[in-house]
């Protein structure tokens, strides 16, 4: 899990990291802390930024830039991930429903209410994304949006990413049953995410990533039927998952 605290008292920021790192023990999960003791610093290098941070601990009280208005840049950038408040005062509990906050936790942290706070974003976390598994039993979390197909190769299912190739021993018709509903299966040996269809032409998909899959004779209806769905749900304030 990728957090990012700015806080601008080290002695506040010791426990959170404490806190923290007491609640990574009882999952298995590798834990990735940013500190900045201002937003100032933190936006000032671009380079700091990445739509794929978990969780942003921002304290209220600090600096020019306060923890509401870095908030409110932060959904600027259209950072959809959550952002959860800390301060000793409860004076601007209702600002935070203006940036989507998750919570708003009093300092000193009570690490009851707090762990129940990682513990939700943790499993939503993992409910966006495709739990891969190695032959050594290592657990990958795959965020969903990364995943461009599954394909069958052999007694494998190549499953291409953005990033790179995973070969899992798995099949597609217990894959297909997981997956929420942007992935379509569209041959026997090919499973799509809709998000990264570039062009449909001639029965022929073409992916983000260059390639192409022919579709399925048998196929061909239900992914027609998904596509335009799929690419017209803003019209219809339609949730597509």
């Amino acid at each position: 899990m990728k957090i990012v605290i700015l806080e601008d008292n080290r002695i506040e920021y010791e426990r959170i990291k404490q806190s923290l790192e007491d609640w990574v023990e009882n999952y298995d999960i590798e834990l990735s802390l940013l500190h900045f003791e201002n937003a100032e610093s933190f936006f000032n290098d671009p380079q700091n930024y990445s739509p794929n941070i978990d969780l942003f601990l921002l304290d209220i009280e600090m600096g020019n830039m306060n923890g509401i208005e870095a908030a409110k840049r932060l959904r600027l950038l259209d950072y959809k991930g959550d952002i959860i408040f800390l301060t000793a005062f409860k004076d601007f509990v209702f600002e935070g429903y203006n940036v989507h906050a998750f919570n708003y936790l009093l300092k000193p942290l009570n690490n009851d209410i707090f762990f129940r706070c990682l513990s939700e974003i943790e499993k939503k976390r993992h409910s966006n994304c495709y739990i891969y598994r190695n032959k050594q039993q290592i657990t990958v979390s795959i965020p969903y949006h990364e995943i461009i197909s599954f394909s069958v190769n052999r007694h494998y299912v190549d499953i291409t990413t953005t990033k790179t190739v995973y070969a899992q021993y798995n099949n597609l018709n217990t894959i297909i049953n997981s997956l929420p509903r942007q992935f379509v299966q569209v041959h026997r040996s090919y499973i799509i995410n809709l998000s990264h269809v570039f062009k449909f032409s001639q029965n022929k998909i073409h992916l983000s990533n260059g390639s192409t899959v022919e579709v399925g004779r048998t196929y061909l209806k239900n992914f027609k039927t998904q596509y335009l769905q799929y690419t017209t749900r803003f019209n219809r304030n339609e949730e597509f998952q």
